[in-house]
């Protein structure tokens, strides 16, 4: 079976200037030359329109804006990964709990909301482009499971289930006005739409149907798989299936990953919580199935992509979600700018996903890069062998 092994790096240049440094087998190395030993052939960078406040304070996890982007996607094509573009549509974070309309498009009607989306995205894809940095996959929308550019793409909800196919009309009409600029850039741009509801069947197959009726241009299924929060692979692995059977559309895990431990780097009791911490306790009665240890981590993948590369058919590629975002004086998720653009004040800055890379508190590779290689040795014997 073909399929890209891939790592989403997006805060790697202001980790690397924040002191960031990274080992493998005690040799410092840089971090992009460390993923590509391992097999990775793949970057995803994510894209915010202006991540700034009006003072010009960056909102930080990157400050991802267009000239950042350019940036890393120029070593990331210099090194000769793939490159795939993760476009938010938002100043900031972008997910099933938030999707921010950017600032300057907030007092837009609906119609030039529309134009905004479509000529934002061309812009960008030109502006790439002309600088040899044009992407092989493009992302339009980031796990935009209940939509995009709330209120006005917004999908409700009931339950977690689909609550109204007539919601789909605003917001398949915004999702289509960025993949038709995708097409009319590039017809052969293949265009990956993303959602986070992996574990649930029924609500995915609702969601790409309802794509499809609106007549919503896309070539690639792409799922978050995080097994705290969705559940255990039985789950996935029959959606991926079903996606697949229903649609003929290759299906791929666009972010995940696994904790290879739940003790805090930081001591200060005030800090930042990690998102999986020795608190952590799970939203429902599901157990995590192995110990968030660097041998557990690894055993995670294995099983994983086992899983995805032996059960399911359409399977083309998986990326693990931030590996190098270890602890930094300065590395947040979100800086106090960030907090009040988002209305969360009471929240607090910081690293909460540091335990959850494939490097450790110091940089050091973990065991899991060794289960990545192995994937990607295998799937070059089978397209060596489906070649023959």
């Amino acid at each position: 079976m073909k399929y890209t092994i891939g790592m989403d790096v997006s805060t790697l240049i202001e980790c690397e200037q924040d002191g960031a440094k990274y080992y493998d087998k005690g040799e410092e190395k840089e971090l992009l030359s460390i993923l590509k030993s391992y097999g990775t052939d793949l970057v995803r960078i994510r894209l915010w329109v202006d991540p700034y406040d009006e003072w010009g304070n960056p909102y930080g996890a990157g400050t991802c804006d267009l000239p950042y982007v350019m940036k890393l996607a120029r070593r990331v094509k210099d090194m000769g990964f793939k490159f795939l573009l993760d476009i938010h549509y938002s100043d900031f974070w972008a997910d099933p709990y938030k999707q921010f309309v950017p600032k300057a498009w907030s007092w837009y009607s609906f119609e030039e909301l529309n134009h905004a989306v479509y000529n934002y995205t061309k812009d960008v894809l030109t502006t790439l482009s002309e600088a040899g940095l044009k992407p092989d996959m493009v992302q339009v929308g980031n796990e935009i499971s209940f939509g995009m550019l709330w209120p006005q793409g917004r999908i409700e909800h009931k339950e977690w289930k689909p609550y109204d196919s007539n919601q789909y009309d605003d917001f398949c009409s915004l999702l289509g006005s960025g993949t038709s600029a995708v097409r009319e850039f590039d017809p052969d741009l293949p265009i990956i739409i993303h959602i986070e509801r992996s574990f649930n069947k029924d609500y995915c197959l609702f969601f790409y149907n309802e794509l499809v009726q609106h007549n919503v241009e896309f070539d690639i299924i792409g799922l978050s798989y995080y097994t705290y929060w969705h559940f255990g692979y039985d789950f996935l692995i029959e959606n991926m299936n079903a996606l697949y059977e229903k649609f003929h559309k290759p299906v791929m895990i666009v972010e995940s990953t696994f904790a290879f431990t739940t003790e805090h780097f930081n001591s200060d009791p005030h800090a930042k919580k990690l998102a999986v911490n020795d608190q952590y306790i799970p939203e429902s009665n599901y157990t995590v199935p192995y110990p968030m240890t660097p041998e557990g981590q690894a055993q995670f993948f294995d099983d994983l992509l086992y899983r995805l590369t032996t059960e399911v058919e359409g399977f083309i590629g998986f990326i693990d979600w931030e590996p190098g975002w270890i602890p930094t004086m300065n590395g947040t998720w979100a800086t106090w700018a960030a907090l009040k653009y988002m209305n969360m004040e009471y929240d607090k800055p910081g690293n909460e996903w540091a335990n959850q890379c494939l490097f450790d508190y110091h940089g050091n590779s973990l065991p899991a890069l060794e289960i990545f290689k192995k994937y990607s040795d295998l799937a070059k014997v089978d397209e060596e062998e489906e070649s023959k």
